[in-house]
């Protein structure tokens, strides 16, 4: 990044205490992509943050690039939207913290994502009004693998090259980066014709009519095991969201 000042509608994806009063931001812009910062006294300057530095909110915040600095300089923020109703839902505060670690952990420094970013408070608008959250969280991660270029291959098998058909019996496996038929591989997650189709639509709406796609919950039965699967194998490890959730499960039958 250039030198200078700047004011933009962000995302925090992450703090980390630094010191005694000072914390550490990541956030998700759409001009810049993730930045890192360094908000001196964060931990206890309500006159210049509010309460926005530990936020689930879309909010507008001031930083001062130095050259030479791995971390930008944090001067002020503001709340632009919040979303109320995650704080109250451990369920949807669990499925947004998802998306935020997913976005940390898969878009690089500095690389405008513009796309990402729109997603990303699509999202988190979707899970604040309650609507269908597990067929968003289905919308979300296929949309987001697909424009950080880790999308799974949901076209043709890439062992014998044949494109996916409605005759074919398939399966999802994350070792081989999507869809495969179950005549070359006969283990993975079973996956219908459908579910390919539906996971096509997802990724290829404009996000202005993504809220037409409609999934059953067969097809979120289907598709949900593998993209945890999938994303696990691709990050490497296991998200502290996604251990969160589990653990919500099985402290709740209802959750």
């Amino acid at each position: 990044m250039d030198k200078g000042q700047y004011s933009l509608p962000s995302v925090i994806l992450g703090r980390t205490s630094y010191g005694e009063a000072d914390l550490v931001i990541t956030f998700m812009t759409r001009e810049q992509g993730k930045i890192s910062g360094l908000a001196k006294h964060g931990r206890k300057s309500r006159k210049r943050f509010g309460n926005i530095l530990s936020s689930l909110a879309l909010v507008k915040l001031d930083f001062t690039v130095t050259p030479g600095r791995e971390l930008v300089r944090l001067d002020r923020g503001d709340l632009i939207r919040n979303f109320d109703a995650l704080a109250k839902d451990l369920n949807r505060l669990g499925l947004a913290s998802y998306a935020l670690e997913l976005v940390s952990n898969l878009c690089a420094p500095l690389d405008p994502a513009p796309e990402v970013f729109d997603l990303l408070i699509w999202f988190l608008g979707r899970i604040d009004s309650g609507e269908r959250p597990e067929e968003a969280v289905f919308i979300f991660q296929l949309r987001f693998l697909k424009l950080t270029g880790f999308g799974p291959n949901i076209s043709a098998c890439p062992l014998c090259g044949r494109s996916v058909d409605a005759e074919q019996a398939l399966s999802m496996k994350q070792e081989h980066g999507g869809v495969v038929c179950r005549s070359c591989v006969s283990s993975g997650y079973p996956v219908s014709f459908g579910a390919l189709k539906l996971m096509e639509l997802a990724q290829t709406l404009k996000l202005d009519k993504v809220d037409r796609v409609r999934t059953s919950s067969r097809v979120l039965g289907e598709v949900g095991p593998f993209l945890r699967a999938y994303i696990t194998y691709t990050i490497g490890r296991e998200l502290k969201s996604v251990q969160f959730m589990e653990q919500l499960k099985k402290s709740s039958p209802t959750v």
